[in-house]
């Protein structure tokens, strides 16, 4: 392999935006712009690459270079290539060096260059910072030193609508059987009802919300929260949903939020009668749009160790002034207009972080609560730690030094004060940092905050490694103290079939 210090190459760096809202199937690809690489005889190019897999490794993104059928230049052309993956911290993850004679029409590179659980799940929050895939691939001629180097970069935004609503529904001592509660979400775009909302009761006083799409959407990401009189957002459910094959789905609430459940405690669920359901919803709008953004050649052309870009520079200047500014506030609390006491200790605070943080501490402040008239927040169920680790977080956006057990306890935190990136960011670490020993702990964890996202990626890896967990004190443990989960997880495999 060349040294990048001393020899010329090209270096082409695509952004796929929204990338977990792929929609190829096993065998479906996405193509980059086309290149053309003006010091490899004006050659054509492109990176494919495949989301869900392809034959020969369903498991893995795939990743290929090509050259394209009406490419200029030589009949042949030996290129030697390195593909990179960037991280959230600007690191280049190499996939592997590769090389190949080219001819047009021709792909070579990497069948199983990540695992598709490693990349969507376990390391989700390195590899797709922003949900944005950073791919690079540097390329060289094996035979000839390149007369300079080049560089293009090249952009892809998958099609992707958002939607966040609260939906109210009145009167649901009445609510019964033959009715029901309907919630149009409408694609911006199109001006055009994308997926309508039936929300009724169905067998057993079951609650059922059934999603009936008015096209094909091939990703449909819902969460379905409760807003409690307390101004607590209970996750309902978390799902995700493929609209091509059927247009109608039904989601059933859990047990424990069935119609006589809720009533049994309708001043926490229903106050004044009313269910108050907080609904996100993001979804796939159209197919990618693609551009190159700039190619550039000669002595100013940065190197593969210089991979930030100027603007993304200055953005993180300005990201670290601002977060600095924060950080004093929290150390030195000037103005601060309210306090967070646990059993043991007191932290000072300022309303309009907490707020703009946090829905649970936004409802507290504008409301007619005792933490409005104390001037005071009592957390008594969170140790010290806990409550510093989440309050520095909600000011800087910043995790301190986590281990296992400071993670886990403040996922919980996180959950309960409806801090949804502080949520998914420990959710990050305590699937980085899985093992054999802990998936236990970590799967009550999940269950009991009903993410379901996370108890379905536990769940199969328990299963992957069920000979060392299912013969360890840790799962005697879980069958004595949940067997109900326990056996659902052993189940879990025949469930998703």
């Amino acid at each position: 392999m060349m040294s990048s210090d001393t020899e010329n190459y090209f270096m082409f760096t695509w952004h796929i935006e929204n990338f977990s809202f792929s929609w190829q199937n096993k065998n479906e690809n996405m193509k980059s712009p086309s290149f053309i690489v003006e010091t490899m005889d004006k050659s054509k190019w492109c990176l494919i690459i495949y989301p869900a897999g392809c034959q020969i490794a369903e498991d893995y993104v795939s990743i290929y270079l090509g050259r394209l059928g009406d490419s200029k230049g030589p009949s042949d052309i030996e290129i030697e290539f390195e593909l990179y993956l960037s991280t959230d911290s600007g690191r280049l993850i190499s996939m592997g060096v590769s090389n190949g004679i080219f001819q047009n029409g021709v792909l070579v590179g990497f069948g199983e260059c990540l695992e598709k659980e490693e990349l969507f799940h376990l390391k989700r929050a390195s590899f797709l910072p922003q949900d944005t895939l950073t791919v690079t691939c540097k390329m060289w001629k094996s035979t000839e030193h390149l007369k300079q180097r080049g560089r293009c970069v090249a952009r892809t935004r998958i099609g992707v609508e958002r939607s966040s609503f609260v939906w109210a529904v009145e009167r649901f001592s009445s609510f019964g059987s033959d009715e029901k509660n309907t919630y149009e979400i409408v694609a911006t775009k199109e001006n055009e009802i994308a997926v309508s909302l039936n929300l009724f009761e169905a067998a057993e006083e079951l609650i059922c919300l059934e999603f009936t799409a008015a096209k094909e959407i091939p990703v449909f990401r819902f969460r379905l929260f409760i807003l409690c009189a307390a101004g607590d957002a209970e996750l309902v459910s978390e799902k995700e949903y493929n609209f091509m094959d059927s247009r109608v789905i039904k989601l059933y609430f859990p047990f424990h939020l069935a119609k006589k459940e809720m009533f049994a405690r309708k001043e926490f669920y229903l106050p004044n009668d009313v269910l108050t359901l907080r609904c996100e919803c993001a979804f796939t709008t159209e197919s990618a749009a693609s551009e190159i953004e700039s190619t550039l050649y000669g002595c100013n052309t940065p190197s593969i160790e210089d991979e930030n870009l100027p603007e993304n520079a200055k953005k993180l200047m300005l990201s670290n002034t601002l977060k600095e500014n924060l950080k004093s506030w929290f150390r030195k609390p000037l103005f601060s207009d309210t306090e967070v006491k646990t059993q043991t200790n007191t932290f000072p605070a300022h309303k309009i972080i907490l707020s703009a943080r946090s829905p649970v501490f936004k409802a507290m402040f504008t409301k007619e609560m005792r933490e409005t008239i104390d001037k005071c927040v009592h957390i008594d169920d969170f140790c010290d730690d806990t409550v510093q680790r989440m309050l520095f977080y909600m000011y800087t956006d910043e995790l301190q030094d986590l281990e296992w057990d400071s993670a886990c306890d403040l996922y919980a935190a996180a959950d309960k004060y409806a801090i949804l990136s502080l949520k998914e960011e420990c959710s990050s670490f305590l699937k980085a940092n899985l093992s054999p020993s802990n998936a236990c702990e970590a799967l009550v964890l999940a269950d009991r905050h009903s993410d379901f996202g996370f108890k379905r990626i536990l769940q199969k890896f328990i299963l992957r490694k069920k000979k060392l967990i299912m013969n360890s004190k840790a799962w005697e443990q879980l069958l004595e103290s949940h067997m109900k989960l326990a056996a659902d997880t052993m189940t879990f495999k025949f469930k998703e079939r």
